[in-house]
């Protein structure tokens, strides 16, 4: 996206990822904005930064208002081994679907715009807690702070994956792109873009690239990041990246969240026609998606959609033995699927990690078992493990 950009406005950038507070951010960004040269190469990013001011104006008004009125906070702490957030607009059943999946006390009402704050509960898919939270309703300039916006999509940034509440009554096309509109501007992405980067700035240790790059080397990336006045930095790659996919990530703060469409009242649809065209745009971006019925109960278990998490989430269960006992623990570890013997152990505890020795694995794919194995060894779901540590 930068388009050749002067040396000035580098330096003014800098300033930019320097700020701390909304105040010198706003200060700094208008200060970067008056070095950009004006031409069709530096429209979108021009345009960018007028919505990141704009954004960073009403997190002040509304910080200003929560100082006079005590409000309820929005952040979730996470529990179980996944937050899954569920978005939708208003009356898309978000409160019915939070009450037939968990525990969770939640007051399901006619009413618009009933839910005002998250509302988190517990869901249990064959030992995998997932922590589902019911956000706020999106509506159109949510990802500008219009309503409880800023909120609602910060709570769907932090968290590992996304349902996505849609009523199959109402217009499927509209409520699709109100919530993946509002997800973008938001630089939150639900299909896997090409090539994730991701920056932590760090204060010595020089620039370490992690992953792979194209058309570049790691001292074209130095060379690039010290025009930007960074000195030490982790760059992590996903996918390939070229140096302007890691330029750009100094700009564009992109996460990509897994996301499940629920498509709900499916027992009450009146265009059959329009629900299957819909479905059909959803496969052919490769969305995944369920329809249900939260008020009857269609569909609406957590063997169900449990499952359908659990795949879009990429996640396995390793159960663990400790050395010296039969027993097997009850709750298994859930981790990311390619995971090795050494992450698991990470995970348990710090000194397992830091003193392993070797570990020994119980699983049908071994021609015998238990079959030691080392550091490096890739687990699958269901596999025991028995981590020895010197």
């Amino acid at each position: 996206m930068p388009a050749n950009l002067p040396a000035e406005a580098k330096a003014k950038w800098a300033k930019v990822m320097e700020a701390r507070t909304p105040s010198e951010k706003i200060k700094a960004l208008e200060d970067f904005l008056s070095s950009v040269p004006k031409h069709k190469g530096t429209e979108k990013l021009v345009s960018r930064v007028r919505r990141q001011i704009a954004v960073l104006r009403r997190q002040i008004e509304l910080e200003k208002k929560k100082k006079k009125g005590k409000r309820h906070s929005f952040f979730v702490e996470k529990e179980g081994d996944a937050q899954i957030v569920i978005l939708g607009l208003t009356k898309s059943g978000k409160s019915t679907l939070l009450k037939r999946l968990t525990n969770a006390k939640v007051v399901v009402s006619d009413t618009p715009f009933q839910t005002k704050r998250p509302v988190p509960g517990m869901m249990v898919y064959k030992g995998v807690e997932f922590q589902l939270v019911e956000a706020p309703a999106i509506i159109e300039g949510a990802s500008s702070g219009v309503g409880w916006g800023l909120q609602t999509l910060a709570l769907a940034r932090n968290a590992d994956g996304l349902i996505l509440l849609v009523d199959a009554q109402g217009d499927l096309k509209y409520q699709y792109n109100v919530l993946i509109g509002e997800l973008e501007k938001a630089r939150i992405h639900v299909r896997k873009p090409r090539v994730l980067v991701r920056m932590e700035r760090r204060s010595q240790g020089g620039i370490i690239v992690l992953g792979k790059l194209r058309n570049c080397t790691v001292r074209d990336v130095e060379k690039m990041l010290r025009s930007y006045r960074i000195y030490h930095a982790l760059v992590r790659i996903d996918g390939e990246a070229e140096l302007s996919d890691i330029e750009d990530s100094l700009f564009e703060n992109v996460v990509y969240k897994p996301a499940l469409f629920v498509i709900n009242k499916i027992d009450a649809v009146a265009d059959k026609d329009a629900l299957e065209n819909f479905k059909k745009f959803l496969k052919d971006r490769g969305l995944a998606y369920i329809e249900i019925s939260a008020k009857n109960g269609v569909n609406t278990n957590p063997e169900i959609i449990g499952g359908k998490l659990f795949e879009l989430l990429n996640l396995m269960r390793v159960y663990t033995r400790k050395p010296g006992r039969k027993e097997i623990a009850e709750k298994p570890v859930v981790i990311k699927k390619g995971a090795t013997v050494l992450d698991v152990a990470k995970l348990i505890h710090s000194q397992l990690y830091k003193n392993f020795k070797y570990a020994r694995v119980w699983s049908p794919r071994l021609k015998f078992s238990p079959q030691r194995v080392g550091a490096d060894f890739v687990l699958e779901d269901g596999d025991i493990v028995e981590i020895i540590a010197s």
